[in-house]
């Protein structure tokens, strides 16, 4: 089949350095194979937003087009209060109301507004790509919980109606808060052409349901490859270097969550400090994901994490350049190792052959694809996080770094052949 028009939706924020990874990936991957498809970018942002184009700073340089998708998220900015709730409710029962007129020809252009515009994007597609990461899950069996469930899956519900070929490309599905909101998501997920899953949980989980046209590839993030990056290091003292990313995690499945984040920050600095002191590596924290979530971001955790470090004694580097997906992998190349609690700053290290000590903190993502790289004693949860724990992972790294950078350059070379013939083959 000719693919001259391909959609992709659930772009998100360019500030998720994850998400871009991904998003990137799956653009140079379609380019590679579909060289004269014209790629369309369906955003979660609306355009209305002033940080519209902020979000998209580094995939607009890709000759794309992106636009606002067909239910994007309700809120604008991130601050959350009753009156934002409410204006939230009303943008999005706004925006669904003009989704169902889209449909109807003239009527829909006048009043649909930009629905009206993805709408028409998805009838024209010749393939609709619902691009990984993990979003297809829900946390809490609650209003918002089952709001956003609902918003995610609206395009596949869409494009289906509309007769396309649907392939949701690299995601981890789930986990679910109940097996209510599960059965719901696989009722959708049921309509897709093709599902491409990227770790065995999932695979398990879609399995059950029997679905047809399953498949297992790794993460679209490992088809990004490395670009030297110059950072002033000098503050190391030409130590070497501890990577360090983390979550400003809200511990959602957690009975004490304001205790499990304190537990996760205190682990997280003995280990620092023993790294520091003990081993003699300097850490240096990479924001992965800037993008505020409520007004609160991962950088508000590294800046308290600095502070208690610096009060034992330990110097630290928070680093504050831009970075694009390329880059990144440039980054973590200069790292002896990574303990890493963003998913993607843990697959970014794989690609530069960096070894990793991983922190899962949702759903299936990070134990699957650690398990795919075989490492997966290399893996802790966030809410049961022990310093003596990851004490031993770094000193088994520092032991066998040379064997275990091998492996990682070994996987991350298959994994590329992999992808490679998933995109030759898609659809």
């Amino acid at each position: 089949m000719s693919k001259k028009n391909i959609v992709i939706t659930h772009g998100y924020s360019d500030s998720n350095k994850g998400d871009l990874a991904i998003t990137q990936a799956t653009v140079d991957g379609l380019k590679e194979f579909y060289p004269n498809a014209r790629i369309t970018l369906l955003s979660t942002f609306r355009e209305k937003d002033s940080h519209f184009w902020h979000h998209n700073r580094k995939m607009k340089t890709n000759d794309i087009k992106i636009i606002q998708g067909i239910l994007p998220t309700p809120y604008i900015g991130g601050e959350t209060s009753i009156m934002v709730n409410a204006i939230a409710a009303i943008r999005l029962c706004k925006d669904y109301f003009q989704l169902l007129i889209s449909k109807y020809g003239i009527i829909g252009k006048i009043f649909g507004g930009r629905q009206y515009k993805a709408y028409s994007l998805l009838k024209s597609a010749d393939l609709v790509i619902v691009k990984g990461g993990q979003f297809i899950f829900n946390d809490k069996e609650d209003l918002r919980g089952n709001l956003f469930l609902w918003r995610t899956l609206q395009p596949i519900s869409v494009a289906y109606k509309l007769g396309k070929q649907i392939v949701v490309l690299g995601q981890s599905i789930g986990s679910f808060a109940s097996r209510k909101s599960e059965k719901y998501a696989m009722k959708y997920i049921a309509l897709c052409n093709q599902v491409v899953v990227r770790e065995e949980l999932s695979l398990k989980l879609l399995n059950k349901y029997r679905l047809k046209n399953i498949t297992l590839v790794p993460d679209c993030a490992f088809f990004i490859e490395k670009k030297d990056v110059h950072i002033d290091l000098s503050i190391t003292k030409e130590k070497e270097i501890l990577g360090v990313t983390v979550v400003n995690w809200t511990f959602p499945e957690n009975k004490n969550p304001k205790n499990a984040k304190e537990k996760y920050i205190h682990n997280l600095v003995l280990s620092i400090e023993i790294a520091f002191k003990k081993f003699n590596l300097f850490p240096v924290f990479v924001p992965q994901v800037t993008v505020k979530h409520h007004g609160k971001s991962d950088l508000d955790l590294i800046y308290l994490v600095q502070k208690k470090l610096n009060i034992k004694g330990v110097n630290s580097l928070v680093l504050k350049d831009d970075f694009n997906a390329n880059e990144m992998v440039g980054v973590y190349a200069k790292c002896k190792m990574l303990i890493g609690t963003r998913l993607h700053s843990c697959i970014l290290a794989a690609n530069a052959g960096t070894p990793i000590i991983a922190i899962r903190y949702q759903g299936f993502k990070t134990q699957g694809v650690m398990k795919m790289l075989g490492f997966e004693n290399f893996v802790h949860d966030i809410n049961h996080l022990k310093s003596k724990e990851l004490t031993k992972n770094i000193e088994a790294i520092l032991i066998n770094d040379t064997e275990i950078r091998l492996q990682l350059k070994r996987k991350v070379k298959q994994f590329r052949e992999e992808l490679n013939e998933m995109f030759r083959n898609l659809g």
